[in-house]
């Protein structure tokens, strides 16, 4: 089954400024996803960057994808901004 795309807004977060920025996607953003996915993101309507959506873990129920340096700053985000984010399941 094909997946529509969904578009929300996040903040850019990050632990630690040698580890990559993140975006964590809620669970009602991803309705009938339980595993990682690939998909085309858009931020700000910047990219698409694809990137793989991945569940936390842990026994917590929301996703996360990684961000890179080059893409943030295509974007014209840093980390704390808050944006728009379109994901595009290529699924």
């Amino acid at each position: 089954m094909a997946h529509a795309p969904v578009t929300f807004q996040a903040r850019i977060l990050r632990k630690a400024d040698t580890l990559p920025r993140y975006i964590v996607v809620r669970p009602e953003h991803l309705p009938g996803r339980s595993a990682a996915f690939a998909a085309e993101v858009l931020l700000n309507n910047a990219g698409p960057f694809r990137r793989n959506i991945r569940p936390w873990g842990k026994g917590n129920d929301v996703f996360f994808f990684n961000l890179t340096a080059p893409q943030c700053d295509r974007a014209g985000l840093v980390t704390n901004d808050t944006c728009e984010v379109t994901l595009i399941p290529l699924d």
